[in-house]
């Protein structure tokens, strides 16, 4: 009964953590004004001006866009209900005469009035002018008197900044790039298989004479000599792309790479890490950055020398070689060989991790700390009489996973749940298992922590992102706003994969397995 009754109990805990996260952040979205989610109410719909997708990033200013419609009374209504909320301010007109701005403090939040003395038979032109710093304005009315129930929906029109008139566009609606757009491209999968398929046929070809001697070999040899061989043969394949696209990629290939390799130069010449308002990148933990300028520095190179490139890269290369032996060593905790196997091909092939390690970026040393983190966690979960300095090592892993980059943080909480349910489970003394994460949460704390108390020392908050206005570098992209029905939609990025993060959350998410959404 006992053996049932825990993986029951891990079941229950799953299901409880599954259920109450979703909601946490469902609730936060709902109610922050800080998070740009547009919550529905069946009354009415957002809308907002028909912009052309642009992958651009624009910088907060505040804009306004004026939205408008007319209906007709027959006769003056004994009530009329206005309830309104708009992205982020609106100032509401009936008939040319201003009825109220909107005052609560959170923009999320439904206003009203009553309107009934404003209206009168006959045509009426309701306006609202929404103002907005952080995103496109968007609006949501809804007017109920005896007579009629007005909402906004494609029926309204809008300028944007004083513009033409146009069709208000539902902000539900996917914002895909259309034609003639740059976005837009004129790759899509149909096409791709149609042109490329020669080729695939080739690497099937390829690829089932490689497993056949595969095959063959691994009779006449022992599980290690394998393992070996094709890590070797991995890492000579990674090492010879890199030497291929170190001599045709230019140097500033990759995102944001020149706000990247101005980081790398500050600490070269002000030998000290900056503060978020000295550069649009310079929000990011410093890690990576010294461990470039520190690389640069012992070849006797800056950022302005040629060969520096070949240097950035390497290290990039290197750290994603360290990743897939990472997943294959992890993986090989909990499958079996030939899974492993398949799972080490995976990583070591899988395009997004194949462009980003050819960039200068902290997205392949977050990803690499990560990993090594969760091998010694798995380390850990399996040893049966786990070691202080196990637990140590770990928190050195985490500290320096979070002192590349800000995200590693979700980590924290999850190691720390296993290895409490693992302390748990072994019927660890209550002393020995504070002890031990005590002790994995200080190495953590003194590896990264004091990065993030400089930061709120100097700025009252911890973390600070080039999106802040406190970082002078405050931005936005298309479309500037999520909605529930963005993560229930998904296909686009099956037929039309550039860009495709526009028409949804899981359309981005698969997407960026293979081209981060574009």
């Amino acid at each position: 009964m006992l053996a049932l009754h825990k993986p029951r109990s891990r079941a229950i805990l799953i299901i409880v953590f599954v259920a109450v996260v979703p909601s946490i952040l469902a609730w936060l979205a709902r109610s922050d004004p800080g998070i740009n989610f547009l919550s529905r109410d069946a009354r009415a719909e957002w809308i907002v001006f028909p912009t052309a997708v642009n992958s651009r990033a624009r910088g907060s200013a505040s804009f306004d866009a004026t939205f408008r419609r007319e209906f007709v009374l027959p006769d003056p209504p004994p009530t009329a209900r206005l309830s309104f909320r708009a992205m982020r301010r609106a100032n509401i007109k009936i008939n040319g005469a201003p009825i109220l701005s909107q005052s609560t403090r959170n923009w999320k939040e439904i206003a009203s009035v009553d309107l009934a003395q404003q209206l009168r038979a006959g045509t009426n032109v309701i306006e609202a002018r929404v103002f907005n710093h952080n995103g496109p304005p968007a609006l949501w009315l809804n007017l109920a008197t005896d007579q009629l129930n007005l909402r906004t929906d494609q029926s309204w029109e809008v300028s944007y900044a004083g513009s033409s008139w146009r069709p208000a566009a539902l902000a539900t609606a996917a914002k895909t790039p259309g034609p003639g757009n740059l976005l837009a491209g004129n790759q899509h999968t149909f096409g791709a298989v149609k042109k490329n398929w020669p080729l695939w046929i080739i690497l099937f070809a390829i690829a089932s004479v490689v497993t056949l001697l595969w095959n063959i070999a691994s009779k006449q040899s022992t599980a290690r000599w394998r393992e070996r061989i094709l890590l070797l043969v991995l890492a000579g394949l990674w090492l010879a792309l890199c030497w291929n696209n170190a001599r045709l990629l230019p140097f500033h290939a990759g995102f944001d790479a020149p706000e990247h390799l101005e980081y790398i130069t500050y600490i070269q010449e002000h030998r000290a890490f900056p503060l978020p308002t000295d550069g649009l990148e310079m929000y990011q933990p410093p890690l990576y950055y010294f461990i470039g300028a520190a690389a640069l520095s012992a070849c006797k190179l800056s950022i302005n020398d040629p060969q520096s490139v070949v240097v950035l890269r390497l290290l990039g290369v290197f750290l994603g070689i360290a990743q897939f032996v990472l997943v294959f060593l992890s993986l090989r905790l909990l499958l079996p060989v030939r899974a492993a196997f398949i799972g080490l091909l995976l990583a070591a092939f899988l395009p997004m991790h194949l462009y980003l390690a050819q960039y200068v970026t902290n997205e392949m040393l977050a990803a690499t700390l990560a990993t090594a983190a969760l091998y010694l966690c798995l380390r850990l979960l399996k040893s049966g009489a786990p070691r202080a300095s196990q637990f140590a090592w770990l928190g050195v892993a985490l500290g320096a996973t979070i002192l590349t980059k800000v995200t590693g943080i979700l980590l924290l909480p999850i190691v720390i749940a296993a290895l409490a349910g693992r302390l748990r489970g072994a019927r660890a003394s209550t002393a020995i298992a504070v002890r031990n994460l005590g002790l994995l949460v200080a190495m953590c704390f003194v590896v990264c922590g004091w990065q993030y108390a400089r930061i709120w020392i100097r700025f009252g908050t911890p973390l600070v992102g080039n999106w802040d206005v406190i970082s002078g570098f405050s931005w936005w992209q298309d479309p500037g706003y999520h909605t529930a029905v963005d993560y229930l939609r998904f296909g686009r990025s099956l037929i039309h994969p550039l860009f495709s993060g526009f028409a949804g959350f899981a359309d981005g998410i698969y997407s960026t397995l293979w081209g981060d959404a574009l």
